[in-house]
Order: C-alpha cells, then structure tokens, then sequence
C-alpha cells in the first residue's frame, strides 16, 4: 500500500490544482478600462466556452487565451444604451476637477446577453480601472485603482470613486502654466526697465557729465 502513497499525491494534486478557484476564475475575464476623457476600452476574454455573441457591437479575435471580445465606448451615458454589456449604473456629482462617482450593478440583467452567459458559468473575472482614487467597494481584490470580483459569486458590485476629469483639469494645468509663464515674462521686463531706468537715468548723466569736466580739469 504505502507504495501506491507517492501515486496517489500526486493524483490529487492534480485535481486540486485542475479544479482550484484561480483556475475557474482564468475561464473569462471581463476588463473596463476607464479613461480620464470619460471614455472606456471595454475587454472580454474567454477560455472554453460556448458563447452565443447577439449583439455585433464587439470586435472578436483568437488567439492562445481563447476569444477575445473588444470595444471602445464613448462614455457611460452611450455604455448604458448598449444592448450586451454590463447592466451597470452610474451616477456622479461633479465638484469642478474631481467627480464623486458610483457604479452599481443591476440586479436584472437582459436574458440571453454575454453577461448572463458568464455569470451562468461562474468564476468569471470582472475587473474596472478608474480614472483616480478607489474608496469603497465590494470587491474582492483591489490593486492601486483597479477593483477585482469574481462573478456569480459577489453579492453585489458597487464601487464608489474619487474620478478626475481629464479634460477640466488639462485646461486647468494649460491655465496654471499660462500664468507662470507670464508673470515671469513681467518680471523680467519689470527688471530690464530697472535697468534701463538706472542705467540712463538724469542723475547718472550729471555724474558722467561731472567725471568728465572733472577728468578735463586734471589733464589741463
């Protein structure tokens, strides 16, 4: 028997690393990339499933990680129009350079869409990078500004951040800089003028005319 033992280990390490969560989380992965212009580069990727695609609104590839799912979207006003994507909801106030945002999901999703499909397999990865600061979310795993759940098993998604307009706050720098470049154009001409002022001033030309007269006398 104990030299079956050797076998038998190695037999269920296989299974446990065949069917562990990270290898049931690495069968999809859905990416939302949100940008500071507001717009977002949305990514599915998907390993070992049949996947019933109803909508034309995704550009598809193959490669080694499986079929891979692209789109860019304009904002999250135009996201929420579309027919198969995430039945997220945001809702933001804007305090001029920063934005308090909040995405939630819907507890409906459209019957048949690709997210249905996924959360139906579980284990999908869902995970959204924002524009700024991450405060609260019921991720499971957040890194720097990004947040990770796995699908199917999340009680909910919700994530609330800090997000910085991109589009205010390069007009904002652009103003900033603008600024500084002049007042130190003003300075400089403020102390070349100084310069000048001293240099040719009334005084300075009686002292000349003084040192010369006086210069005349000692060499007569």
């Amino acid at each position: 028997m104990k030299k079956y033992f050797p076998v038998v280990l190695l037999v269920l390490g296989f299974l446990i690393v065949g069917y562990s969560p990270a290898q049931a989380t690495g069968q999809a992965a859905w990416n939302i990339k949100w940008n500071s212009n507001g717009s977002l580069d949305e990514t599915v990727t998907i390993r070992n499933h049949n996947i019933i695609i109803q909508d034309n609104e995704w550009q598809t590839s193959r490669s080694d990680q499986g079929l891979i799912l692209t789109r860019h979207i304009n904002n999250w006003q135009e996201y929420s129009k579309l027919g198969d994507g995430l039945p997220l909801e945001l809702s933001q106030k804007d305090f001029w350079l920063i934005k308090s945002s909040t995405l939630t999901m819907k507890k409906q999703a459209r019957p048949g869409s690709l997210y249905e499909q996924l959360t139906d397999f579980g284990g999908a990865r869902l995970s959204i990078e924002v524009p700024g600061i991450i405060r609260e979310s019921t991720a499971q795993e957040k890194i720097d500004s990004t947040a990770v759940w796995t699908l199917g098993t999340a009680d909910a998604v919700t994530l609330n951040a800090v997000v910085f307009d991109g589009i205010v706050l390069g007009i904002a720098f652009f103003a900033l800089c603008a600024i500084i470049i002049l007042i130190i154009f003003l300075s400089r001409i403020r102390r070349v003028n100084r310069l000048i002022a001293q240099e040719y001033s009334l005084e300075r030309a009686a002292e000349e005319f003084a040192r010369g007269d006086m210069e005349e006398q000692e060499n007569q």
